[in-house]
C-alpha cells in the first residue's frame, strides 16, 4: 500500500496547497466489512480504515443510525509506504520521481548559498 503522499511527482500527481482547493468539495470514502483493495478509475485504492475517526465525517450520525456504533476495522497485512523516500525504484521510474537523494548537493548548495547572503 503507498501513500498517495508518497507519488507526489509534480506533473500526473501533485500537491494542491489547502487554500487553492474550493471552499467546498465532496469527498467519498468506501467502507466494507473489512479493510480491503478495490480499483477506482482502474487504478487500485484501498477502503476506508479508521485513522481520523468517522465523527470527522458529515453523515457520521447517519452511520450511528444505520449502524449503531463505530467499529474498528483491523488494518490488511500489508507493508505500507508512508513517504517517498520508501518508494521502490520501479515505482519512482514509472512516476518519474529521482532516485532518493538525487539532487541533494545542488539543493544544499544553493542553501548553503542563501544562507550565507542573508
Amino acid at each position: 500500500m503507498v501513500n498517495a503522499g508518497a507519488m507526489v511527482n509534480g506533473a500526473s500527481i501533485r500537491y494542491v496547497p489547502r487554500d487553492e482547493l474550493p471552499k467546498e468539495f465532496t469527498y467519498y470514502h468506501v467502507e466494507t466489512e473489512r479493510h480491503d483493495e478495490l480499483y477506482a478509475n482502474g487504478a487500485p485504492a484501498e477502503t476506508f480504515i479508521d485513522y481520523i475517526g468517522r465523527k470527522a465525517f458529515d453523515n457520521y450520525q447517519e452511520y450511528l443510525d444505520r449502524y449503531g456504533c463505530d467499529r474498528l476495522i483491523p488494518e490488511m497485512k500489508r507493508p505500507r509506504i508512508s513517504a517517498q523516500r520508501l518508494l521502490p525504484q520501479s515505482l519512482r521510474a514509472k512516476l518519474g520521481i529521482p532516485a532518493y537523494g538525487e539532487g541533494f548537493e545542488e539543493e544544499y548548495q544553493s542553501l548553503l548559498e542563501r544562507f550565507r547572503a542573508a
